[in-house]
């Protein structure tokens, strides 16, 4: 018997899954919902992670969700129960929480070969070998990023090219430009997140997308590299879906903070004000900008003379400064974090100015809102350390960490270029990580004409009404004939095929 997709369902034959999810609000949301997802379909599932970051799984979940906790090794590194990236405030602190979570690795692995599952799904950003269980590691992000690593990856004499814009190679299915060129280290940065993709033992990646959005690319990247490729999403989305048909309430919005405040007061103003007339504003949880960029952001919006509701993360000493010069008569300041996917909904919403995170862009894309675009980190990038150093440990094979970061400004590419459902800000900056400042300043200037652009110039109606017509993709996916419920059952059967087969091995 088929499993339903969107009704509570139990199996006969439940799969037993174990999921590693990588610490930050970013990956972690999207494969807890993918988790949840497979328990209603009445599959064994077991959360892998850290004692902090269990904290980061919805209470409703808990009960449903089975979690092993592993020791992270803070002491080791001076992070004092630091464990996430969302409470990092500078890159040397990132660099250590992704370092204690390699090391992680081992008791993973431990794990594994005593209490084996029929198939582990590791986040992308863990690279794990001879593992004698089916793997298949999910991906955060649309396929389309990892198209564009592919491309530049397999041209690599590009890189020395200096004219502008850059235009990726590749015969991709759109003409994708950057305003910058990628650094010349670009194939050291990229190619370890693709070799975990290529490993011939996996069975193909699951990837928090869906195929309406990106068709021609799934199909270019399953034809460069021939891995399968399992689009089930937008899981958010997916779960809100389950939820009300089965008359569940909404559990949070994940966007790239941690989704913790009621936003009562935030829905009540909105209710105030009229249909699509409200910027909302947010850079996601990672995120810290100068007072300088801040400035220019809320005198840009000002002057667009729009309605705005902006989230800024409590701890934001710099957006302080900036509050005390302000008015903000037009608008509403939230300094905690808010149900984002409730937000996006709301009818008086009408533009999303955004960090480009992909949980955020997909959010705006499930609620069918134009974005204004503002990546906030411009480049993957990489910090080569010696781990026995910071370690304290005894090792000698000389072994550096990498530390990979942001699709922001790939995302906006796939909005801007491909789906056409926003307008760019205009900042052509690649940074380091997403602390301190930046050496350019996107201008007040270009954040005004992009929101005019969004919410009452001439490309507005179009571009609203592409990004509805592509809300109305992303809902038809989720349902029980949808492309990701369909892909969610294929995968499925495939797995459980592979675990009869391993068990017909061994017998």
């Amino acid at each position: 018997m088929e499993e339903s997709c969107n009704s509570k369902s139990s199996n006969s034959n439940p799969l037993k899954i174990y999921f590693l999810p990588y610490p930050s609000p970013g990956h972690m949301n999207p494969m807890i919902n993918l988790a949840q997802i497979f328990t209603t379909r009445g599959h064994h599932v077991t959360i892998l992670t850290t004692p902090s970051n269990t904290k980061l799984i919805p209470n409703q979940n808990k009960n449903k969700l089975n979690i092993h906790i592993l020791n992270f090794p803070s002491n080791n590194l001076n992070l004092n129960g630091i464990e996430n990236l969302s409470s990092a405030r500078d890159p040397q602190t990132a660099l250590k929480i992704h370092i204690a979570t390699n090391l992680l690795i081992p008791q993973v692995q431990t794990f594994l070969q005593q209490n084996p599952p029929h198939v582990f799904v590791p986040d992308i950003m863990f690279s794990f070998s001879n593992l004698e269980i089916p793997v298949i590691p999910f991906d955060p992000m649309p396929i389309f990023v990892s198209c564009i690593f592919e491309a530049i990856n397999n041209n690599p004499n590009v890189l020395s090219q200096s004219s502008l814009p850059f235009i990726v190679p590749g015969n991709l299915p759109h003409t994708i430009t950057l305003p910058v060129n990628p650094s010349n280290e670009f194939h050291t940065l990229s190619r370890p997140v693709l070799n975990a993709k290529h490993n011939g033992k996996h069975h193909g990646i699951i990837v928090n997308s869906f195929v309406e959005l990106e068709q021609e690319y799934i199909e270019y990247y399953q034809k460069v590299t021939g891995v399968k490729v399992w689009h089930i999403g937008i899981t958010s989305l997916m779960m809100d879906h389950f939820n009300c048909c089965n008359g569940i309430g909404d559990d949070g919005g994940d966007g790239d903070g941690d989704g913790d405040g009621d936003g009562d007061a935030c829905l009540s103003w909105l209710n105030s004000r009229e249909a699509n007339s409200v910027v909302y504003i947010c850079f996601g949880s990672l995120c810290r900008l100068n007072r300088e960029q801040y400035m220019e952001i809320g005198r840009g919006i000002e002057a667009s003379g729009k309605g705005f509701l902006w989230v800024v993360p409590e701890d934001d000493e710099e957006f302080c400064v900036v509050e005390e010069s302000l008015s903000f008569k037009r608008g509403m300041v939230v300094r905690r974090w808010v149900n984002q996917r409730l937000i996006l909904k709301h009818h008086a919403i009408g533009g999303f100015l955004t960090h480009c995170g992909w949980n955020s862009v997909a959010e705006g894309i499930c609620a069918g809102v134009p974005m204004i675009t503002m990546p906030s980190v411009r480049r993957v990038y990489i910090l080569e350390v010696n781990v026995s150093v910071i370690v304290g440990s005894s090792r000698s094979d000389n072994s550096d960490s990498d530390f990979k970061f942001s699709d922001q400004f790939l995302n906006e590419r796939l909005v801007t270029e491909v789906l056409r459902i926003g307008v760019e800000v205009g900042g052509c900056e690649w940074s380091l990580s997403p602390f301190g400042a930046r050496n350019k300043v996107v201008s007040r200037k270009r954040i005004e004409k992009a929101v005019r652009r969004v919410m009452e110039d001439g490309d507005s109606s179009m571009i609203r009404k592409r990004a509805k017509e592509m809300q109305d993709k992303a809902c038809k996916a989720v349902q029980e004939v949808g492309s990701s419920c369909h892909n969610l059952t294929n995968l499925v059967q495939s797995l459980k095929q592979i675990s009869l087969d391993r068990v017909l091995q061994t017998n």
